[in-house]
């Protein structure tokens, strides 16, 4: 996959997420603080697509950079990004009340 398609895809998680907020704001005129967790969560997700995906072109296409430094930094991305999945979900449901 491209880099350029892995990152064009974390540029509509994003606006999802701002045009979800929108609405929350316009429908109850206050704004969801302390989420920062749900708007993280799509940067850790493109940084661990890149790190394997960076693997896979140094393995398959004898690129330049060592395999298994990929393989750490996509592994402690995903940690982090699951991570600020849970974080944010939790920081949501709070805010909205659950």
């Amino acid at each position: 996959m491209e880099n350029k398609r892995i990152w064009a895809m974390v540029g509509v998680v994003y606006m999802v997420i701002i045009v979800l907020l929108s609405t929350y704001w316009i429908a109850t005129t206050t704004l969801m603080s302390g989420i920062t967790g749900i708007m993280l969560f799509p940067l850790c997700g493109g940084m661990a697509a890149q790190c394997f995906n960076n693997r896979w072109k140094v393995i398959h296409a004898d690129g330049p950079g060592n395999p298994v430094i990929y393989l750490l930094l996509g592994i402690g991305c995903t940690a982090a990004a699951l991570l600020m999945l849970v974080l944010g979900i939790q920081q949501v449901a709070a805010a909205l009340g659950l």
